[in-house]
């Protein structure tokens, strides 16, 4: 199936996104959540091209259980393909696999 883009799509200007939702498996602490983030979050400083990464709980009423949003923006798919090889990044992503009962990954380039 080929992918359909609205508007012009060429990678100049182009930002990068990489969103993760969570849901959790049960018993998972608060703390061990916000602790994981805290170490995703600290990536941005290590990954060349990779702009910000945000973490926080999702608000959303559609949420069908995944309370927790990773958001990287960057420069270029380099760079997210950059961030997800980083030994940091392996690292606090078992630990995540170790305590999510299911994870949604998506990647987009936006035209902004």
């Amino acid at each position: 199936m080929e992918a359909v883009y609205a508007g012009d799509w060429s990678c100049e200007g182009k930002m990068y996104i990489h969103i993760a939702l969570f849901r959790w498996k049960p018993g998972v602490e608060p703390e061990e959540i916000k602790r994981a983030l805290r170490e995703v979050e600290s990536l941005k400083d290590k990954v060349p091209g990779v702009v910000d990464i945000s973490t926080g709980r999702n608000s959303s009423r559609y949420s069908a259980g995944y309370t927790h949003v990773v958001l990287v923006r960057a420069e270029s798919q380099e760079a997210i393909d950059a961030y997800r090889q980083h030994p940091d990044h392996v690292n606090v992503a078992q630990k995540i696999d170790a305590m999510e009962e299911h994870g949604i990954g998506v990647d987009l380039m936006t035209n902004t």
